[in-house]
């Protein structure tokens, strides 16, 4: 059976050295589908081997900061509105228990200004250091991005699968609000395969699509709208590395993370919201994208 491993981590470690190192990145290496909890492993631990032979381990850690800037993931988005650094944790292990991870946090020791943490394998593979900096870095960028000051990773072990984590003080981050929702949304943008809202056209469908979710969107509409042939708009699309489907599907489960972790709306209305058909086929499309059903994203995101 094929390991796999959080879409998001592998966007994370793409973006990063497309960025920074390309020359480290396989010429076909393509983005995972934001919309889908999973994506293949292999693709994530040979570019973390390169990136530690090539660079050293400070920059596989310092990777987790972009977290802050990668865009929408349904895991990063729940966990970084956890209103503490153990409801982080506690999230974080949920998830990897729910999608089957291989390599899972545990959590050894918490305090009112640390945590200790410790990786541990499911298989007969343990996480190679490469993997274990990253999830300490994911970790260190999440606190801080819910309040922790000043925080410093202490590794303990030589593969780094043990870890204390550290900071000065926190101060919970403001709760949402619809204004807060609403500046969220401009701070993850989307991210379908290679393409994302500065995709030429891919951009405009992703405006245009987002501003009536709930509509029941065809290629014959928006192409007309933008003054293509529908062969012409696929093919465009195509070219930036998406389609429309890709773009709808990802937009309404993007657009069902917001509201289930900051709104009081009721499931059914949710799903209405977002565009799908009924509340069966909101919850089978969900949990296909993220592992779980709607109910229980909605208690990790509180």
């Amino acid at each position: 059976m094929e390991e796999t491993t959080n879409s998001g981590l592998l966007a994370l470690v793409i973006g990063t050295l497309r960025e920074t190192a390309p020359e480290l990145l396989d010429e076909d290496i393509q983005m995972p589908d934001c919309a889908l909890a999973h994506a293949p492993a292999a693709p994530k631990q040979r570019l973390l081997k390169r990136c530690l032979d090539a660079k050293g381990p400070d920059f596989i850690l310092a990777m987790g900061q972009r977290i802050k800037v990668i865009g929408f993931d349904p895991v990063i988005h729940s966990i970084l509105r956890s209103p503490s650094p153990v409801i982080l944790l506690e999230k974080l292990q949920s998830f990897e228990r729910y999608t089957h991870a291989s390599h899972r946090t545990r959590l050894i020791d918490s305090g009112t200004s640390h945590l200790a943490v410790e990786r541990e394998s499911r298989t007969d593979r343990p996480p190679a250091l490469g993997e274990n900096l990253l999830m300490l870095g994911v970790i260190k960028a999440g606190l801080e991005e819910i309040g922790a000051e000043y925080v410093e990773v202490n590794v303990l072990h030589p593969d780094a699968r043990c870890a204390r984590i550290s900071w000065s003080a926190f101060n919970a981050a403001r709760r949402e609000t619809p204004a807060i929702i609403l500046e969220n949304r401009k701070r993850e943008p989307l991210r379908v395969y290679g393409a994302d809202e500065k995709g030429p056209l891919a951009g405009k469908v992703i405006q245009a699509v987002s501003a009536d979710v709930s509509r029941n969107w065809c290629i014959s509409q928006l192409s007309a709208d933008f003054g293509l042939s529908p062969r012409s708009f696929q093919r465009r699309l195509h070219d930036e590395g998406t389609s429309l489907s890709d773009i709808i599907r990802a937009i309404r489960v993007r657009e069902a993370c917001h509201l289930l972790t900051g709104s009081e709306l009721e499931l059914t209305e949710i799903g209405y919201w977002c565009g799908f058909s009924d509340s069966p086929h909101f919850s089978r499309e969900f949990k296909r994208a993220l592992g779980m059903p709607p109910s229980q994203y909605r208690q990790f995101g509180h």
